[in-house]
């Protein structure tokens, strides 16, 4: 579904005439729940091989969270999440062991390269028009613009926070039951 068609079953749901202009924000406020609460394998984004300079790098403006780095060649080794104290405080010499979000950089603990797989945010749908949301389980944008919309008008919001929590559970459990590669095992 594109941003015209879910703004159309919003107004739908919604019943009211008088909250058709608010729409887009509705979905705005649901984009930014799911960029907060999400993490499943449509919104990985390779970080190809990057120089680490004065213990930093910048990722691109959409990322918002790391799965997984790495120095190039040590992939068996990744590098560890900590806190910004914590990294600060091990220095900054020699190769990298752990990192730590330093505002909008990514920081570490030494020098060299890095690589990795970044989580970014989910396209804007009222730029994009699509995204994978709205191509898939876009039922998120329905049931959380329905969140935002009762609490809006100050109506209980339970109901359609319930719907979305499920559907968030369900995208999130799909997402982690994903089967790894077939192996052939002989009888």
């Amino acid at each position: 579904m594109n941003y015209a068609q879910i703004s159309a079953k919003v107004a739908q749901w919604m019943n009211r005439d008088d909250l058709t202009a608010r729409i887009p924000d509705f979905i705005e406020l649901t984009e930014e729940r799911l960029n907060r609460h999400l993490r499943v394998r449509q919104m990985e984004s390779t970080l190809a091989v990057t120089a680490i300079v004065d213990n930093l790098i910048t990722p691109a403006v959409d990322a918002i969270d790391a799965k997984a780095l790495w120095v190039p060649s040590h992939e068996r080794n990744p590098l560890v999440a900590q806190s910004l104290e914590s990294v600060v405080s091990a220095g900054g010499d020699g190769i990298p062991t752990m990192y730590a979000w330093d505002g909008a950089n990514l920081r570490f603990d030494g020098a060299g390269d890095v690589q990795g797989v970044l989580y970014v945010r989910i396209p804007a749908l009222a730029t994009a028009t699509t995204n994978w949301v709205s191509e898939g389980p876009w039922s998120l944008y329905l049931f959380g613009a329905l969140v935002e919309a009762a609490l809006y008008v100050g109506d209980d919001p339970s109901i359609w926070q319930s719907r979305f929590d499920q559907a968030l559970a369900e995208v999130q459990g799909n997402d982690q039951r994903r089967p790894g590669p077939l192996v052939a095992r002989p009888r």
